[in-house]
């Protein structure tokens, strides 16, 4: 099998358990007793699991190799969401949230370089892409289990059944990697690379693109829980938004070369925005899902594509690494805040926060893309 095709599984595997805790929270939260805030911990363990493998995964890919962290990856995801499922004590809920990032961190960064130093745009879109497949598999999964009548415990289960066939199947074939490991990285320093004003920039854009895309879906079920959805209904809304951002960065994949990856972004950014304030006013819930999740698909595979060509060959290889780490920092930082101000104003105020935040990242994509002219290639 090609290495393209392994890394398109790969990134299914990953993209299985992560919207999980959020969609299923309407009933695990009453399960243990807990308040909306608390969402936020297991979000924050995961990320902190997820940065630590990133700022590792030059050492742990150059010692085991592309193949083998992968399956790693993928058994240790699997693991966790086993014992997620056993319902432990809540700490030790946490804990596995803490595992599962760990185990999916050092693949995402090393997948990113790898792909980005070797594929176009478009394929990086069809590389997350089959992320949001698996995002859109997980929650589907609960939502299906939970309307049969089984509890929520059943979803991380199956999950963990799923992750951990993956895992076997990449450690069978991990000695196929050792070919298209990533090149070590040049002499430039990490330090030089964040001296540079357009690689802040990226940062920053990361960190908001994935902590608001991640609130959006997480917090979906929630919101429309407030409204009065049944826990299977509410549960869709993830599924619907998870869903349209897979299918969304398949069907750019093939124009994003054509129509200029930064000119595709800026054409999008209103959408965006358009889509986040539907939702938040409660118009047409599921089309204003599907509008914000088509908008910001291409965000960040499209990014990480055109970091080589941004920031040049050299710095790419730590400007990834930086990239993930604060993408997973988004993650563990803007939902859990979300969380917070749904227990002090309610969960209609999430919506809300989510779309001034989309505003200021698609403000900030249209700097971002426009810093090199319009008369740039990406353009």
């Amino acid at each position: 099998m090609p290495i393209l095709a392994l890394a398109y599984l790969a990134y299914v595997g990953l993209g299985l358990p992560d919207p999980l805790p959020g969609t299923v929270w309407p009933e695990v939260a009453p399960a243990y007793g807990l308040p909306n805030a608390a969402l936020g911990m297991l979000l924050i363990g995961g990320s902190l699991g997820y940065i630590l493998a990133g700022l590792l995964a030059g050492r742990v890919i150059g010692w085991g190799g592309i193949g083998l962290v992968v399956a790693a990856s993928l058994a240790m995801s699997g693991t966790a969401a086993l014992g997620q499922g056993l319902a432990p004590p809540w700490a030790v809920f946490v804990a596995l949230a803490v595992l599962a990032g760990l185990g999916s961190g050092a693949v995402d960064a090393g997948l990113n370089a790898f792909a980005a130093a070797r594929f176009a745009p478009r394929h990086l879109n069809w590389l997350h892409g089959c992320w949001g497949i698996g995002a859109t598999l997980g929650p589907a999964i609960a939502a299906g289990l939970l309307a049969a009548g089984l509890g929520w415990q059943a979803g991380y289960l199956t999950v963990a059944a799923l992750l951990i066939l993956l895992a076997g199947g990449f450690l069978a074939t991990r000695h196929r990697w050792d070919a298209g490991a990533p090149e070590a990285a040049a002499r430039i320093s990490a330090l030089a690379v964040l001296r540079n004003p357009v690689a802040r920039l990226q940062l920053v854009v990361f960190f908001l693109y994935t902590g608001f895309e991640a609130s959006a879906g997480q917090w979906a079920p929630t919101v429309l829980a407030a409204r009065g959805a049944g826990p299977a209904e509410a549960a869709l809304g993830a599924t619907i938004f998870w869903g349209s951002l897979a299918g969304a960065r398949i069907l750019l994949g093939f124009v994003v070369d054509r129509v200029g990856a930064d000119r595709l972004l800026r054409l999008l950014a209103p959408l965006a925005v358009l889509g986040a304030l539907g939702f938040a006013a409660g118009v047409a819930d599921s089309a204003m899902l599907v509008l914000l999740a088509f908008a910001l698909a291409p965000v960040y595979p499209t990014l990480m594509a055109r970091t080589p060509a941004r920031l040049g060959a050299a710095a790419a290889v730590h400007a990834v690494g930086f990239q993930v780490s604060a993408a997973m920092a988004g993650v563990m930082v803007i939902p859990g805040a979300l969380g917070v101000a749904a227990d002090l104003f309610g969960a209609q105020a999430i919506p809300w926060l989510v779309a001034g935040g989309v505003a200021v990242l698609a403000v900030l994509l249209w700097r971002l893309t426009l810093a090199q002219g319009p008369g740039h290639s990406g353009s």
